[in-house]
């Protein structure tokens, strides 16, 4: 019980970031944060998933969101990890995920809005991105270095 209450509460920080800094830095125009670092802009919609793949594929999008929420969930049951670290990755994951999902559902398209200046070509990306990015991180690093036990089989 306690694992998934790390897991929530992991989730709602995510989600308050991520709607929050979606909510007012989505419409600036043009913000140098870190000069030749970082820069936010409203010019970073994204109907796609990361790098634009399937763009405009919002339904096909948001169904392949709540399987992956669901798989996340059985894996979690039948792997039954309880470190604080698993915890945390997982609701990184998760929070993000529902992060994006809430953007496809409600608008059509993710709102991106950071820039990485020091690297053009990198795609533009929101606080939900971050958190599943780390996230996933955090998961390949339990997994290598910490996992114990078996699969419930």
């Amino acid at each position: 019980m306690k694992k998934w209450i790390i897991i929530a509460l992991t989730i709602i920080a995510v989600l308050v970031v991520d709607l929050t800094t979606k909510h007012f830095l989505f419409s600036v125009d043009y913000k140098n944060v870190i000069p030749h670092v970082v820069s936010i802009s409203s010019n970073g919609g994204n109907s796609g998933a990361a790098w634009g793949i399937l763009s405009n594929h919002i339904v096909l999008l948001s169904v392949l969101t709540f399987v992956l929420i669901i798989a996340i969930v059985v894996a979690d049951i039948l792997f039954k990890q309880k470190s604080v670290f698993y915890s945390i990755s997982l609701g990184f994951i998760l929070g993000g995920a529902v992060g994006n999902l809430v953007d496809r559902l409600m608008l059509g398209y993710v709102r991106d809005f950071i820039f990485l200046d020091f690297f053009p070509s990198f795609p533009v990306f929101n606080f939900a991105d971050g958190f599943l990015t780390i996230g996933a991180i955090m998961m390949v690093i339990y997994i290598l270095f910490f996992k114990k036990g078996k699969v419930k089989g």
